[in-house]
């Protein structure tokens, strides 16, 4: 062990258990409901195990490991200063309920010296560890149970040819952030998983991909996460469609999309790819690839280079009509006439349609000399119809009645009549 470094159960002990608790004797097994993960730990309730980047070189006191961490399903021991594969064997014996294993950014040494036990492990993280292709295939033999494996941040030695099967459980393999640029260095690395269904080559550099014979021999290979990669040419989703396996694909944030909106964005990764079901997480229903692929058509069709699939679509939904672009959104202002006779008012102005009736009465006042509550309001139309403003509209705004330029609004105010007194009465009183 380096010098300065912990150990695995020193760490643990720090973390999970009591000062008090030094040794676990004479434990209680009660219910766990609210127990802090210090009680936890020491009585044998710990199922997740969380020391990462806790400078741990060696495991310490194995026996002690076996009674602390018995129960524990999932450990994260990633960046750490782990390299012996002694460690790693002490870990997998004594830690029989182990799914999940994070040993990723720890030193390893490329080589395994150490027989390692056969463990159940379901879910292991090698991530920043650059193991050769040997170490990885000889590691995974005593692991019949693992189907996902995650090798993200590490560097893949393109020269190694061999076409011996790694892994024949590994079901989905993570492998962002490797610094591949070409889609063959992608498939050097994959095609040694002969039974892989889900593949994540995010953040990568990678520009192309590529339909090749390696893929045709991967037949269960149906979800691929390419987010963040450099792709920037149609070609390569062209070539996606030829991957017929791949139903299931992730692809946002390339520079080849970033100019598209996100209407286009859908339609014309739909359109190219005909055998897809799901795109970046949202499922594709029969009614939305038909959108898809007439609007590819009428994206297409007055362009004079055309994609393959075009043909293969106008066969299918024939030569279709260019869609006339219809603004439905409600007009925010107009020029209308005004007019007031009373006051020999006769002018164009600009009004905005948001306020209410009520609130543009208000605004014309001073432009008529004409008090709101003494004005009757009338709107006419270009097309002769006409509008008479009562008490029971004056909360609706304007734009409720499609109001266009050049339409006239008459002013005129309302006559008041003053009511007279009546006289009093006189009345004769009778003797």
């Amino acid at each position: 062990m380096e010098e300065g470094c912990s150990t695995l159960v020193r760490s643990l002990e720090q973390k999970y258990l009591d000062d008090d608790d030094d040794v676990v004797q004479d434990l209680l097994f009660t219910g766990f409901t609210g127990c802090s993960p210090c009680k936890m730990a020491s009585q044998r309730a710990l199922e997740l195990l969380v020391l990462n980047n806790m400078n741990i070189g060696t495991i310490g006191d194995s026996e002690k490991l076996a009674t602390l961490a018995s129960h524990v399903s999932e450990a994260d021991l990633g960046w750490n200063q782990i390299s012996q594969w002694s460690d790693v064997a002490c870990i997998l014996k004594n830690l029989p309920h182990l799914r999940v294993l994070n040993i990723g950014h720890n030193p390893l040494n490329p080589v395994i010296n150490h027989e390692l036990p056969v463990s159940t492990l379901h879910t292991i993280i090698l991530n920043g560890t650059h193991l050769p292709f040997k170490t990885l295939q000889s590691f995974l033999s005593i692991l019949p149970k693992v189907t996902e494996l995650h090798m993200s941040d590490n560097q893949f030695n393109d020269d190694d040819d061999c076409d011996e099967p790694i892994s024949t459980t590994v079901k989905t393999i993570h492998l962002n952030r490797c610094g591949f640029q070409r889609w063959s260095s992608v498939m050097n690395v994959v095609k040694r998983f002969p039974n892989v269904c889900s593949v994540f080559v995010c953040e990568n550099p990678l520009k192309d991909v590529t339909h090749c014979k390696q893929f045709d021999q991967l037949p269960f290979w149906n979800f691929l996460n390419l987010a963040k990669t450099s792709i920037d040419s149609w070609t390569s989703l062209d070539h996606l469609s030829k991957m017929t396996s791949i139903t299931d694909l992730r692809i946002p944030n390339i520079p080849l999309l970033d100019s598209l909106t996100n209407e286009e964005r859908l339609h014309l990764i739909i359109g190219r790819i005909h055998q897809l079901r799901v795109l970046n997480g949202s499922k594709i229903t029969g009614e939305q690839r038909e959108q898809s692929e007439r609007f590819f058509i009428r994206y297409y069709q007055e362009q004079k280079e055309k994609p393959a699939q075009y043909k293969t679509l106008i066969d299918k939904h024939g030569n279709l009509e260019k869609l006339v672009s219809i603004d439905l959104t409600p007009k925010k202002d107009a020029i209308v006439k005004l007019v007031c006779e009373e006051k020999d008012v006769n002018k164009e102005i600009t009004i905005s349609l948001e306020p209410t009736i009520l609130e543009f009465m208000k605004f014309l006042e001073p432009k008529v000399c004409v008090k709101y509550t003494r004005m009757k309001l009338f709107l006419f139309r270009t097309d002769g119809r006409s509008e008479d403003f009562t008490s029971s509209t004056y909360n609706m705004p304007l734009h409720y009645f499609k109001i266009e330029d050049n339409d006239t609004f008459m002013v005129q105010e309302k006559i008041v009549v003053t009511k007279r007194r009546r006289p009093p009465s006189s009345t004769s009183s009778s003797s």
